[in-house]
């Protein structure tokens, strides 16, 4: 693993209480990105106007240009950057675990590496609303379904002027889970006091990791507190990925994604277990449903075999979290899933269609 603009530096878990060398760390996991990550790059350049963030890229073994841009930043911010080029592909979790072994900002906030932000956005964030009362910070996104027209939309994105009625919401991690959704983790600043207490780190999924992560923050025996926030100050932009993205994927990477959304739902399951409190029990069962949406178009384009298809429901029914939806979309997913054997006719079909929908 090649790491630059970090050497001779003092190790990240050696610090504590004040003694960050930054206010902030931003962790982007870089994966063939070159097609967004100027974007990114710009918005992180305009966040502080001093040495307060650092930003820690994790190249995970790009075959496109995305090093290349990486380098070129680093070198121009030599003080508060830190690159990993790693030299092979192990998914977003290993990155942002690799992020963190590093980071030496009081605070962490992750950031996808096509996604955007406004103009001192993070700054806004933590000169308003970081107390020292407070271990989890959550804000709003603004959602892009398409990224084209977006550098206007973001030239004319504004900061809301402040005020103490933008903050929405405080309690406890357990009650924020039981009350807003936490699927993904670019949308909090978190303590890394916090995470060091509690040592928690992205389980090894491509699938689920940010609701994991959040998951074993939130619901620990800790005395955690979150602010919740009205601020819109993130772009989450949508790269016609989803259902386009499963019909033209591999089959055997669907069958991988497929079998991630099984380990991550297991994952749920034991925290559901684990608890007594029925109203979160709920709230698990809610999301491990929620994150069964895509699992009958990913069979159906998948090369997994019947048996072990008719295994996974056999699971998931033992879990209570099956069916997944309702409606007549839901029923007719169900059948497949319900008789196996009807793969082997309609993935030929599946395919046809696909390849005419291009």
């Amino acid at each position: 693993m090649e790491q630059k603009n970090a050497s001779n530096r003092t190790p990240a878990n050696s610090f504590t209480g004040d003694n960050y060398p930054f206010k902030l760390t931003v962790i982007v996991p870089c994966y063939n990105v070159e097609n967004y990550l100027a974007t990114s790059l710009r918005c992180l350049e305009r966040q502080w106007d001093d040495d307060s963030l650092e930003m820690v890229f994790i190249n995970d073994c790009s075959t496109d240009g995305t090093i290349n841009m990486l380098r070129e930043f680093c070198e121009r911010h030599p003080d508060n950057t830190q690159l990993i080029d790693k030299p092979e592909n192990q998914g977003v979790s290993r990155a942002r675990n690799d992020g963190l072994s590093v980071a030496r900002g009081k605070w962490i906030v992750f950031l996808d590496p096509d996604d955007a932000l406004k103009d001192g956005a993070y700054r806004y964030l933590y000169e308003h609303f970081i107390t020292d009362d407070i271990q989890i910070l959550s804000f709003k996104t603004n959602i892009i379904e398409k990224a084209d027209g977006f550098e206007k939309i973001l030239s004319e994105g504004k900061l809301d002027e402040y005020s103490a009625d933008l903050i929405e919401w405080e309690g406890s991690g357990t009650e924020f889970f039981k009350k807003y959704l936490a699927k993904v983790c670019w949308i909090f600043f978190y303590s890394h006091q916090l995470i060091t207490d509690l040592g928690v780190r992205f389980r090894n999924l491509s699938y689920l990791e940010d609701n994991m992560f959040n998951m074993d923050l939130l619901l620990q025996d800790y005395p955690l507190r979150v602010r919740r926030v009205k601020c819109r100050c993130h772009y989450w932009i949508h790269h016609n990925y989803s259902l386009s993205n499963i019909r033209y994927s591999s089959a055997e990477k669907n069958s991988r994604m497929l079998s991630n959304i099984i380990t991550g739902v297991g994952a749920m399951q034991q925290k559901k277990e684990e608890t007594a409190d029925k109203e979160l029990k709920a709230r698990i069962a809610w999301n491990q449903t929620d994150s069964l949406q895509s699992i009958a178009p990913l069979a159906l384009r998948s090369d997994m075999s019947c048996k072990k298809i008719s295994g996974m429901r056999k699971q998931l029914m033992e879990w209570k979290v099956y069916p997944y939806s309702g409606g007549a979309k839901g029923k007719i997913y169900d059948l497949f899933l319900h008789f196996p054997a009807s793969l082997m006719v309609v993935r030929p079909l599946i395919k046809v269609f696909d390849r005419f929908a291009k």
